[in-house]
């Protein structure tokens, strides 16, 4: 069989257009929103006062974001029997997209030091956060919503 230009033309125009069909993968998600999650072991003890700590000073600093629209929203997870030396607290807060959470984060710096205070006394309550807590880590996850 003589390969002419014309055949040429119609075996390689039916290998372009295979190949998208052979190329895609279906996904079974499509992408959600963006979770920051850390995870927080509580000193033995010191339950009641980090709890004081997220009811008060976490919970009006995370409303304001919400209402601002700087977070979409967030949650605390505790679990229930507690394994020493893992987490037992997540504090979850959840992002329309990482762009957003990223657009946004001088807006939040500012309207964190309006609702909890200047940099020196957010430093210090860190510090003191330290003594009944202990960060053991931080994940961005991304949520994926089945088809």
């Amino acid at each position: 069989m003589k390969l002419t230009p014309g055949k040429l033309l119609v075996i390689l125009s039916a290998a372009v257009i295979a190949v998208p069909v052979f190329g895609q993968i279906y996904r079974y998600y499509t992408p959600g929103t963006v979770w920051n999650v850390t995870m927080i072991r509580m000193e033995s003890g010191k339950d009641q006062a980090y709890l004081a700590y997220l009811d008060g000073e976490f919970k009006r600093e995370s409303d304001a974001e919400v209402k601002a629209k700087y977070m979409k929203s967030y949650k605390i997870l505790r679990t229930i029997g507690d394994d020493y030396g893992s987490w037992n607290v997540l504090v979850m807060r959840e992002y329309t997209s990482l762009a957003a959470m990223e657009a946004d984060e001088e807006k939040t710096d500012v309207l964190s030091r309006q609702v909890s205070g200047d940099d020196t006394k957010q430093m210090q309550g860190y510090d003191n956060r330290a003594k009944i807590r202990e960060n053991l880590g931080d994940r961005m996850m991304r949520e994926l919503v089945l088809k």
